[in-house]
């Protein structure tokens, strides 16, 4: 990020979406060298599915240390079987799925599903100790998916752009996991299958891999841009748009502005 003229476009883009009962997150941090920029990062946002990637890193720290063999089947706990995004909810009881397919369900296709039964097989405590180790202070794990939103009492999970960009860099970085269990993640996050909103304009040389979340009023997006250039953590958060095709093409040129750096041709 040597050259920055593309972060006063963000802060542009930023300051022309907010206003009005909007609120927009920002933030980015070069992996060969840790430089990072942020705006509005430590502020925390309702998680929506952003957080699932939490729980990738968690259940991958888990296999690690030996507490979880990944290609272990799993049949889906009645409690875990929730609506909202995703297909297990409705398929037979009777399947079972090795952990590794669950946590490509959770990220590629956001399966709320597949996400519970992750969280049930790390445990929610190893999320969270996972999400205090990698440097996220301003999110939390409160509770389950529910495939719906919450009501009173229920708990709100929630992020901060800058712990995002933070965990992904781990990632990137081969520092959430062991090298081999950061390559999956990244494997996995790079098939996610919605790229609306970081990925919509980048150009042909830089890739994507990341996870996005939305519910009514919410838009964000995370993940690792990588170009001939280096790579880039980001993530985008959006709050209060009532069209979220704008929260969308904020994030899209926010997208095209990071990969200005790292596209090589700059």
């Amino acid at each position: 990020m040597t050259d920055e003229r593309w972060w006063p476009e963000i802060e542009r883009l930023a300051a022309e979406a907010s206003g009005r009962g909007r609120r927009v997150a920002v933030a980015a941090r070069r992996l060969a060298d840790g430089t990072a920029r942020s705006l509005n990062g430590d502020r925390p946002f309702p998680a929506a599915s952003t957080i699932k990637v939490a729980v990738l890193a968690a259940l991958h720290r888990a296999a690690d240390a030996g507490e979880l063999d990944l290609r272990e089947r799993r049949a889906i706990d009645p409690a875990d079987r929730v609506g909202g995004s995703g297909v297990l909810a409705w398929m037979s009881p009777r399947l079972a799925f090795p952990l590794d397919d669950l946590a490509y369900l959770m990220i590629a296709i956001s399966d709320n599903t597949a996400s519970n039964a992750c969280i049930r097989a790390a445990g929610e405590d190893r999320v969270r100790e996972t999400m205090a180790a990698l440097g996220m202070a301003n999110s939390r794990l409160e509770r389950r998916f529910l495939g719906r939103l919450p009501t009173a009492g229920e708990g709100e999970n929630t992020v901060a752009a800058d712990d995002l960009v933070a965990l992904l860099a781990a990632i990137g970085g081969d520092r959430a996991a062991s090298p081999a269990a950061c390559a999956r993640m990244r494997e996995a996050l790079g098939r996610q299958h919605d790229l609306d909103m970081l990925a919509r304009r980048l150009p042909a040389g830089v890739s994507f891999a990341g996870k996005s979340g939305w519910l009514p009023g919410l838009a964000h997006d995370c993940g690792l841009l990588s170009g001939p250039g280096g790579v880039l953590a980001a993530a985008v958060l959006t709050e209060g748009f009532d069209d979220p095709y704008e929260a969308h093409e904020l994030a899209g040129a926010v997208g095209a502005a990071l990969a200005e750096s790292i596209d090589g041709r700059r």
